[in-house]
């Protein structure tokens, strides 16, 4: 028999909230483990949904644009370094594009939209910022999630990724973003140099980017990080309108596991 449990607590909820989280069990197998009905599972974790990234990292909404504002009012012959003093995670930063597997609709155009001809599935894609210098990886920016049709340099584009970052920042991002540094010339744009047809790359460039490389995994760390939570480690079973706030809420749990709320780096 289950025991009557009925998680009074704020941390008690929390603890399940997590528990889903991490293990992605059903709604109903969550119940029986906490001594609760499905549907008041249902209802918790539609109360906690906006709270968690709210307590976990209340500054991933709002810290470039802060950051930003910052640099502008500072902005003067030599004032990068002291800048950096204040956002040393703004030294150099990565950018990537996850996706994920969710349910085929069965309106004909919402399935061809969610399909991505690169995963062979019907997907969800939402892009990573992280910080990119030394073995920080703190994760800056979570973009709005897309249908898995949409081009990682599209969402770059909508989202105006670049834009978010003091020109001086160094910007890192894979080959599938070509143009990117021609579409955003006033920011320190770095992709690799792709191999020419029939061609070579010369030392120098196969030393770019492989230093390149190592900088970018950062943001492969990051979206690593957040497919452990086995939420985003599979199937996607909940309705996609809360997908990108579980995601986020997953974001700001790691920024806060690996450094506090308000932690600096």
């Amino acid at each position: 028999m289950v025991p009557k449990y009925q998680l009074e607590r704020l941390d008690e909820k929390l603890i399940g909230v997590l528990l889903y989280y991490k293990q992605y069990p059903t709604q109903e197998f969550l119940g029986v483990m906490l001594g609760l009905d499905q549907s008041t599972i249902s209802r918790l974790l539609n109360k906690m949904l906006p709270l968690i990234e709210l307590a976990a990292d209340p500054k991933l909404n709002e810290y470039l644009s802060e950051a930003k504002k910052a640099w502008e009012d500072l902005k003067r012959p030599g004032s990068w370094t002291e800048f950096l003093e204040s956002h040393p995670e703004l030294r150099d930063v990565s950018t990537d594009a996850t996706e994920q597997k969710c349910y085929r609709s069965k309106k004909y155009e919402k399935q061809k939209l969610f399909y991505s001809g690169k995963a062979k599935k019907h997907t969800i894609k939402t892009q990573i910022t992280a910080a990119s210098y030394g073995s920080s990886g703190k994760i800056l920016d979570v973009s709005d999630s897309y249908p898995g049709s949409t081009h990682d340099k599209t969402i770059l584009d909508i989202e105006k990724t670049p834009l978010k970052f003091p020109g001086k920042t160094p910007q890192r991002f894979d080959s599938g973003y070509q143009g990117a540094h021609k579409d955003y010339a006033s920011h320190y744009i770095i992709i690799p140099v792709k191999k020419p047809k029939g061609g070579k790359l010369t030392d120098l460039e196969k030393e770019h980017n492989t230093a390149h490389s190592r900088r970018r995994v950062r943001s492969e760390h990051a979206i690593a990080k957040v497919k452990k939570f086995k939420m985003f480690g599979g199937l996607f079973r909940q309705p996609l309108e809360v997908y990108n706030q579980e995601f986020r809420n997953i974001a700001a749990l790691i920024n806060f596991k690996m450094f506090g709320a308000t932690a600096k780096i």
